[in-house]
């Protein structure tokens, strides 16, 4: 494998773990708004800076198990 090639395929790689992370906050927005409908903008923003693949599904599962949003910010 030439240089470029291990180049492209790194890229690729770093691009579908920004996608897999970008889709994952995504879900935990969701969630959170079928839950409590309106979510405060910070809330959302804070979620955004998360880019850690193991820390995101735990608050997938403490965003569809909090009693309140307040409960869920703990979780942050």
């Amino acid at each position: 494998m030439t240089l470029a090639q291990q180049y492209r395929q790194e890229g690729r790689q770093e691009g579908r773990q920004e996608g897999q992370i970008l889709a994952q906050q995504r879900a935990v927005i969701e969630a959170l708004e079928i839950r409590f409908e309106r979510i405060p903008e910070g809330l959302c923003e804070e979620i955004a800076r998360i880019a850690d693949p193991l820390r995101l599904p735990a608050l997938l599962r403490a965003a569809i198990q909090a009693a309140s949003l307040e409960d869920f910010s703990r979780s942050l």
